[in-house]
């Protein structure tokens, strides 16, 4: 790309993850198309969102959406609605939350501290249930609740604490939120990338979960806009806490006056959501939605087509032995395809070194280092296809140079 060689960066074919710090995941022309025209007009981004919002949340059959910059942001704008509902007085004085109930319970062994300062950043504070390694107890969670309880965060993730065993006793989602309904506390869910299986955009606040947020890069969205899906009270209390709360309202009243502006000034002024970020989100979810109805047909068969030239490619390489790792390979993922070098006559050492010979260079090839393979992922774990053809054939002429 030009833009990038005229700031000095290099440009990177990714055949490693859907990853943040590379900006998420690529856009489709459907998406950049319905971005770019967005960008091109203006609108009140209160309407944008309102019926966006209502749109996902009719696409996806919940009660209620908002697009928030992403995940952590939604979470918070969710502790910070469930403090301070919607009372200006309260939201001008967040992150002191006296008099407020402002304690989150979350189990120890699914704590992950990248994205805890989520509960945090509002005032809130975490109380730790259970034993990292160990895991955690029903009754643990019970007896944890009090009068200064605000919710329960449940991370789907996963095992994502530090130290955590994969023995550990996880209290299941479906008795987290048993137990919040018995006790009267709101359950949120941090399901960032669950949109595959498809039921897992919904499965959570059809369980009963109060919120449940997802970020859009798995389905190929924006990597600054996520899903908050749920309670139609909690997400339109969380909406006035994001930054167009301050600038408008539900009220429709376009122009505020001096004295009402910032009535409702919350936390959330400095992450500001854009027209683009909003309609991209959601062109991708519903062309997400349409790919996933045949995933074989629209996901595997073609990714098996990379999977089969690449092959070819690397037939005769002494030292070479390759595998297509798939739904079939214990451990993979439904939606994961990738091609897997195992070098033969390397040890786990060198192959990190030729992973970094692709790395530093231009354009930078980005690949897994597993032991002694390397492993080329064409597509990501949720479906998405990690490269065109024109980088795959360059990819596999620079891959082949550096381990033959």
């Amino acid at each position: 790309m030009g833009i990038y060689k005229d700031l000095g960066v290099k440009r990177i074919i990714n055949a490693f993850d859907t990853y943040t710090l590379l900006g998420g995941h690529t856009l489709s022309e459907d998406v950049i198309r319905a971005r770019d025209e967005a960008d091109s007009e203006f609108a009140w981004i209160w309407d944008i969102q309102m019926k966006a919002g209502k749109k996902v949340a009719d696409t996806l059959g919940v009660e209620a959406a908002f697009i928030p910059v992403g995940v952590f942001a939604g979470l918070g704008q969710c502790f910070a609605a469930l403090m301070a509902g919607t009372d200006p007085d309260k939201m001008r004085q967040l992150p002191d939350t006296t008099g407020m109930k402002n304690e989150v319970i979350m189990q120890k062994c699914l704590r992950d501290f990248q994205y805890d300062h989520s509960v945090e950043v509002v005032g809130a504070k975490i109380k730790e249930v259970g034993d990292e390694i160990k895991g955690c107890t029903s009754k643990e969670i019970e007896e944890a609740i009090d009068d200064n309880t605000l919710a329960i965060h449940y991370m789907s993730h996963g095992f994502t604490g530090s130290f955590a065993s994969s023995n550990a006793n996880i209290v299941p989602v479906e008795e987290v939120i048993r137990i919040g309904k018995k006790h009267g506390v709101p359950v949120i869910v941090d399901a960032a990338f669950q949109c595959y299986p498809l039921d897992g955009f919904k499965k959570y606040v059809e369980m009963g979960a109060d919120a449940a947020l997802y970020s859009c890069k798995y389905f190929g969205g924006p990597n600054t806009a996520g899903l908050m899906l749920g309670k139609k009270s909690l997400i339109e209390a969380a909406a006035m806490h994001s930054f167009i709360g301050q600038e408008g309202g539900p009220e429709g009243n376009k122009f505020l006056s001096e004295r009402e502006r910032g009535r409702n000034a919350s936390l959330f002024r400095g992450c500001k959501q854009d027209r683009a970020s909003i309609v991209g989100a959601l062109v991708a979810l519903e062309n997400y939605l349409k790919t996933m109805k045949d995933p074989q047909k629209n996901v595997i068969e073609p990714a098996m087509k990379k999977a089969d030239y690449l092959m070819k490619q690397f037939e005769g390489v002494r030292g070479v032995e390759m595998k297509v790792l798939d739904a079939r390979t214990p451990g993979v993922d439904l939606l994961k395809v990738a091609l897997q070098l195992t070098l033969t006559d390397k040890v786990p050492g060198q192959v990190k070194e030729i992973r970094s010979t692709l790395m530093s260079g231009d354009p930078e090839i980005w690949v897994e280092a597993n032991g002694n393979s390397l492993v080329i992922n064409i597509t990501s774990f949720r479906g998405l296809m990690m490269f065109d053809d024109e980088d795959m054939k360059l990819m596999a002429r620079e891959v082949k140079k550096v381990i033959s």
